[in-house]
C-alpha cells in the first residue's frame, strides 16, 4: 500500500500488534478510537494514503460504501444506538479516514447532532474497557450476520 513516512495512521498501520483493530479488509482497517471514552466509537481507515474517496479506487470507494454498513451494524448491535455519527474532515491527519460514533440514550443532549464535536477527547477509554470492548465486537463479527 502506499504509505506517507510522516503520516500518523500510516505508521500506526505498521505496527506489528495492534489490539485496537476490529478488522481488516484488502483495503481499509477498523479500529476502536482511543481519542474519547465513547464504547463503541470506530474509525475507518484507508490502508492506502489518500486524502478523501475522490483519491480512492473504483473498488476502494465500492468496499467503502459496503464496509461502513457492516460497521454501522456493528456497533448497533454492541451499543443499540439510536443513531450513528458518520464524519471525515482530514485536518489534523490527512489520510481518508471516518469516524464513526454511536450515539445512545446515555449521551448528554449538549453533545447530540453537531455537539459531537464538542464531546471531550479526555478520558480516553482505559485499557481494559478497550480490550473488552473490541473483544466483543470481534465476538459479534464472528457470531453473527455481520460480516466484513
Amino acid at each position: 500500500m502506499t504509505q506517507d513516512a510522516q503520516c500518523l495512521i500510516c505508521k500506526r498501520q505498521e505496527e506489528s500488534e495492534n489490539p485496537d483493530i476490529i478488522l481488516e479488509t484488502k483495503n481499509f482497517v477498523v479500529r476502536h478510537s482511543r481519542e474519547t471514552n465513547i464504547l463503541g466509537y470506530l474509525v475507518i481507515e484507508a490502508k492506502r494514503h489518500v486524502l478523501d474517496l475522490t483519491e480512492a479506487t473504483e473498488e476502494e470507494a465500492v468496499n467503502y460504501g459496503s464496509l461502513l454498513k457492516q460497521v454501522m451494524s456493528l456497533i448497533r448491535k454492541l451499543t443499540g444506538a439510536e443513531r450513528i455519527y458518520t464524519f471525515s474532515l482530514g485536518e489534523a491527519v490527512p489520510h481518508f479516514h471516518v469516524h464513526v460514533i454511536p450515539r445512545t440514550d446515555s449521551l448528554p443532549r449538549f453533545f447530540r447532532g453537531r455537539g459531537i464535536m464538542s464531546y471531550p477527547l479526555e478520558p480516553g477509554l482505559k485499557e481494559d474497557q478497550m480490550q473488552e470492548v473490541c473483544k466483543s465486537l470481534r465476538y459479534i463479527l464472528k457470531t453473527s450476520t455481520v460480516k466484513p
